[in-house]
């Protein structure tokens, strides 16, 4: 019996994908020619192009969690020092890949393409009900709130750097106290 691909092995074919060449480059074809397998392999684990993309997003935000969670350690914070810690991690080259992919979905579910217009909400919405878990202080209604301003801040000054380049989201965090 040959050499047998799983899933956890198809996904990192297609994450890279994704860092190299954006969400658009991610197809069942490319993610199989990458391994050197049939397609039918990708679609096994993967039964919907929809099913791909969304492990992929899945997949870099949790890696971008972990990271998040190691700067933050294991204390409550208040907003203030959750953004000064999130903000160098986030601001990292080697986040850069995940947020170009991130800005590209983005861009997809505001237009109102499948699958990324429900996939795009479900993971912010996600990301701010993680954060919230974080803050320190307040009822689960202001966490929330607050959560949900350090994900517009963070995105916003993510966009900058990604759009107009590492100096300027710098420059930009720096004016709001958080270089």
């Amino acid at each position: 019996m040959g050499y047998r691909h799983d899933r956890d092995e198809l996904l990192g074919a297609a994450v890279a994908l994704a860092l190299e060449g954006g969400l658009g480059s991610v197809s069942f074809g490319r993610v199989a020619a990458r391994l050197g397998i049939s397609d039918r392999m990708v679609v096994y684990y993967f039964p919907t192009k929809a099913d791909l993309i969304s492990a992929v997003a899945l997949e870099l935000g949790t890696r971008l969690q972990g990271l998040l969670e190691r700067a933050f350690g294991p204390e409550l914070l208040d907003v203030d020092e959750l953004q000064r810690r999130a903000w160098p991690v986030l601001a990292s080259s080697s986040a850069d890949g995940v947020f170009r992919v991130f800005f590209e979905m983005i861009g997809l579910a505001a237009a109102g393409n499948a699958p990324y217009d429900t996939l795009a909400p479900a993971l912010l919405q996600g990301w701010i009900d993680w954060l919230a878990t974080r803050i320190n202080g307040g009822s689960d209604a202001e966490r929330r709130r607050q959560a949900a301003g350090v994900v517009a801040r963070m995105d916003g000054l993510l966009l900058v750097r990604t759009v107009l380049g590492p100096r300027t989201g710098n420059a930009a965090a720096a004016e709001l106290g958080l270089r």
